[in-house]
């Protein structure tokens, strides 16, 4: 019994893992760089709005409930290409700054690892008050 619960668990976090991947998605489009064709991550940028109230271009929807449209800010493969180790969508900086100016939430499904690139890239632009650091008007 005790085997069969492991096997289970590790089931459903080696599927929500893979949930959190880029992959095919019909006719969403990706919010940074408007792509169609490219596989998509759903799980890095993700908002709730009221229901009935427009929502931002490249919202898509995945669920509501209690007056609120709950959903995700797809980004390509491309705009956020998957880590090397795991496979999950990179948080890049051109995405970040996305969620910053969409005051979108950094979802679930992105890479952990330390990529030495983009943090060099983030250090030098907070130094500069550039991008999401920079300074607004008040």
């Amino acid at each position: 019994m005790v085997k069969k619960m492991s096997d289970l668990r590790e089931q459903l976090r080696k599927d929500l893992i893979e949930s959190y991947r880029h992959r095919a998605a019909g006719d969403a489009a990706c919010a940074l760089c408007g792509n169609t064709t490219r596989p998509l991550a759903f799980h890095m940028l993700e908002a709730s709005f009221s229901e009935g109230n427009q929502t931002p271009d490249g919202f898509v929807p995945m669920s509501a409930s209690r007056g609120r449209v709950s959903g995700s800010f797809p980004i390509c493969n491309v705009c956020s290409p998957p880590c090397k180790k795991c496979g999950l969508p990179v948080p890049t900086e051109k995405v970040l700054e996305l969620g910053y100016r969409l005051k979108a939430r950094s979802g679930n499904g992105v890479c952990q690892h330390i990529q030495f690139g983009l943090f060099l890239s983030a250090i030098l632009k907070r130094l500069f008050g550039i991008g999401r650091f920079g300074r607004r008007a008040s």
